[in-house]
Order: structure tokens, then sequence, then C-alpha cells
């Protein structure tokens, strides 16, 4: 039987109610994000695009795109995006691969108490590690140098040669991270379905082969996941480089999240630091968009 108008209605009102919930419903999220994240870079853009000093009194100009404009013919904005992708690079690189060894061993044998040990350095705080670090890598009183010393060799300025200060943020970086790394890749390995393995073993596959053609292609979402949060996290990297280098020596250390601070509170140049902030987040963003295609293309092959 056709229904009537009345159940129609009836229907459509049901509808529209339901529609209205679930407006209801998410609009605390949709509020939330939209004061943590929309409002505040809509902010930073309209700040970008004025001459904006950081003391209240001094009157700020509308300038349009020349903050943009200065900041491409800017060498030393090119200089601090070269450092932040080595710093980057560098350290996610060393950080999967000594993670994923770790990962390995652990896995394969009866040391999987010490894994609590490794998780210790990603518990403390960059600003301690900063601490940490700089205590032993420190010229005189430092306790690297007082090894090599009393090994009859040289002192090293760790922190005070552009190489030796560059090689050193680096270390420390891998240091405090590798074992998230380690911890992941772990989870992921004693995730993976037996089932293969058993076959490859019967198919006369050595370790080797099982590692590299098993292992490996079944790892990949989980190293999507891990090279995601880690290439985010040390693109964006400022504590340990404060508490080491200072930026320094010279502008040797200072990856794009320390000029912008510096840029903002040392040169007193607000807007232009906006304008940074701003492309630092279109980098970031295209570089989350990349990996977030790689790991759905990583989920299609599985």
């Amino acid at each position: 039987m056709g229904r009537g108008p009345a159940t129609v209605l009836s229907l459509l009102y049901q509808v529209n109610s339901r529609k209205k919930l679930g407006y209801v419903m998410i609009a605390p999220a949709f509020i939330t994000l939209f004061l943590m994240t929309i409002y505040p870079f809509a902010y930073v853009v309209v700040v970008s695009l004025h001459q904006w000093a950081i003391v209240p009194t001094i009157p700020r100009v509308f300038v349009g795109l020349q903050q943009y404009v200065n900041m491409f013919k800017d060498s030393g904005f090119y200089r601090s995006v070269s450092i932040t992708l080595l710093y980057t690079c560098a350290a996610v690189a060393f950080e999967m691969g000594i993670g994923f060894a770790l990962a390995y061993v652990i896995s394969t044998t009866r040391l999987r108490w010490i894994r609590v040990a490794f998780l210790l350095p990603s518990i403390a705080t960059p600003v301690v590690v900063g601490l940490i670090w700089r205590f032993h890598l420190g010229f005189d009183m430092g306790t690297i140098n007082w090894f090599l010393s009393s090994l009859g060799l040289g002192r090293v300025n760790w922190l005070g040669g552009w190489a030796a200060a560059r090689l050193s943020i680096i270390l420390v970086d891998i240091w405090q991270w590798t074992p998230f790394a380690m911890l992941i890749f772990l989870a992921g390995l004693e995730s993976l379905p037996v089932d293969p393995y058993e076959a490859a073993v019967v198919d006369g596959a050595n370790s080797w082969q099982i590692l590299r053609f098993l292992t490996f292609p079944l790892l990949l979402p989980v190293t999507v996941v891990i090279l995601l949060f880690r290439t985010l996290d040390a693109f964006k990297a400022f504590d340990i480089i404060y508490m080491l280098t200072g930026g320094g020596p010279g502008n040797a250390t200072e990856v794009l999240s320390y000029k912008i601070w510096h840029t903002a509170f040392f040169q007193n140049r607000i807007g232009y630091s906006a304008a940074l902030s701003v492309v630092a987040i279109v980098i970031a963003t295209v570089l989350m968009r990349g990996f977030i295609r790689l790991m759905k293309s990583a989920k299609y092959e599985q």
C-alpha cells in the first residue's frame, strides 16, 4: 500500500531531526577545532600581511604579500630550510634504521625486558635532554671530551664548530627518539600473521629472504606511520636546538622553527615571523599529505 502524505511528512521530520542531532553531536568537536586550529591559522595569515611590531604603540601597516616577497629574497630563509631538511632527513633515517634493528633483535631473542631501558630517553622532555647533553658535550668540562682526553685524543668543540654542532643536534635527536621508532616497530613485528612465515619456511626461504620479501612489505604501513610522526616532529624541532646551541655557532643550527622565534622576539618582526610560520605550515602540510597518500597505497597493497 502507498504511504499517505502524513506518513511521508513524519519520515521527513524524523530524517530532519536526525540531521539536527548529528549537527549537535559534532558541534563541540567543530568548535574546538575552529578555536584551536582554524582561527589561529587565519590570524597568523592576517598578521603576515602586515608590518607588525611586538610593541603595541608602533602602528601596524598593511603591506599585502610584501613579507612573502622579502622572504623568498632572504638567503637566511633558504639556509634555515636547508638546515631543517638536513636535520629532519638525517635524524629520521637513522632513528628508523636503528629502531627497526633494535625491535627485530628484541622480537627474535629473549631480551624483551630490555625494552624498558631503551624507552627511558623518550620519556624525558626535550629541555631536560638538551641540558643533559649540553653537559656531556661541553668543551672544557664535558664528559665526552674528558673521555677522549683520557684516551690521548684531542678535544672536540661539539657545540662550537659548524659541522660538529649540526652533528651534535642530530645525534641527540637520534638518542631521544630512536626508542619511539623501536616501540612502534616492535608492536608491528609482534602483530604480524604467522601463516606467511610458516609457508616461507616450508618453501625453503632463508632468514634474509623472509626479512626482505615478507617482513619489510608487511611492515610498510607501520613504517609510514613512524615516518609521518617523526618527520613532522623533527621538522618543528626547537627545544633541543635552543638548549644545546641557541642556533649557533653563527647560524649553523638555525632551523626554521628557531628562525621564526628569533625573528619575532629578537628582531621585533612579528609580521615576517608570521609569514615564515605560514610557509612552514604549508611545507608540513605537503609532507603530511604525501605520507598519508603513501600510507593509503601501502594499505591498498596489503
